[in-house]
């Protein structure tokens, strides 16, 4: 089910979005969604720190509390790479709204014709995508990784700690179950392996493999275990000549 968050400060403009969603809804093979309305955005933002979980957000740019744009700044400090369309009554916010890699930006009023077509895409996209993001509870929220974008994963006294490329450093929660556990979503992916009891690394940010450590594009060093050295290399060498094989 894919869960979308619509917030607009004009009930009026709310409802009418939310009730054009239900109608593209009614057209055939369209997926389940689960729609939840916010008439500010501070409640959206509290509902997101809170833990709720959303995959699309259609947001208004004019609100007199927080202009949308700003509202996007914020929800992308909270998550990774929200997927956000914008409704605005002006075209003047264009650059604004694509500075913050906008999915879409629809003008105001609202109609079928605009809306849909966006909606079809999102629905393509999340098709396409729903495997590829591990969700990652925090102390703080609910965080949706992208999987190109976790580098490494490193247990440190049952907490799981996520390497992003682009330079953060997420936390889970006390895990209760174990490593292995945790990450057997990840672990199913031909590019990750797990090089160590308390490593897992992505092999699209391999660059180079030696005896007791791998090398990593962003200048990170992980260990290798001695027991894991000989599966580590030969799924090393195999994954970059399959890669190699589709240049």
């Amino acid at each position: 089910m894919i869960q979308l968050a619509i917030c607009d400060d004009d009930k009026r403009d709310l409802t009418r979005t939310a009730e054009l969603i239900k109608e593209w809804l009614y057209e055939p093979n369209k997926p389940e969604i689960k729609i939840k309305k916010f008439s500010s955005p501070f409640l959206l933002l509290d509902a997101v720190s809170g833990g709720e979980t959303f995959d699309i957000f259609l947001l208004d740019i004019l609100m007199p509390e927080m202009s949308g744009i700003s509202l996007g700044e914020q929800l992308s400090n909270l998550l990774a790479e929200p997927l956000i369309v914008y409704l605005s009554s002006s075209s003047d916010y264009y650059p604004d709204a694509f500075r913050l890699y906008a999915f879409n930006y629809i003008c105001k009023p609202v109609g079928r014709e605009l809306l849909f077509p966006v909606l079809d895409k999102i629905a393509r996209r999340f098709e396409q995508h729903r495997d590829n993001v591990f969700l990652l509870k925090t102390t703080d929220a609910m965080i949706q990784i992208p999987l190109h974008s976790l580098v490494y994963a490193e247990l440190q006294a049952h907490v799981c700690h996520f390497h992003l490329a682009d330079g953060r450093h997420l936390k889970s929660q006390y895990l209760r179950a174990g490593f292995n556990q945790f990450l057997a979503p990840i672990l199913e992916l031909p590019n990750f392996i797990k090089t160590h009891t308390s490593f897992v690394v992505n092999l699209n940010y391999s660059s180079s493999l030696t005896n007791g450590a791998m090398s990593l594009t962003t200048g990170a060093v992980v260990p290798v275990a001695r027991s894991f050295n000989a599966r580590v290399q030969q799924k090393y060498i195999g994954y970059w000549l399959k890669e190699e094989e589709h240049l």
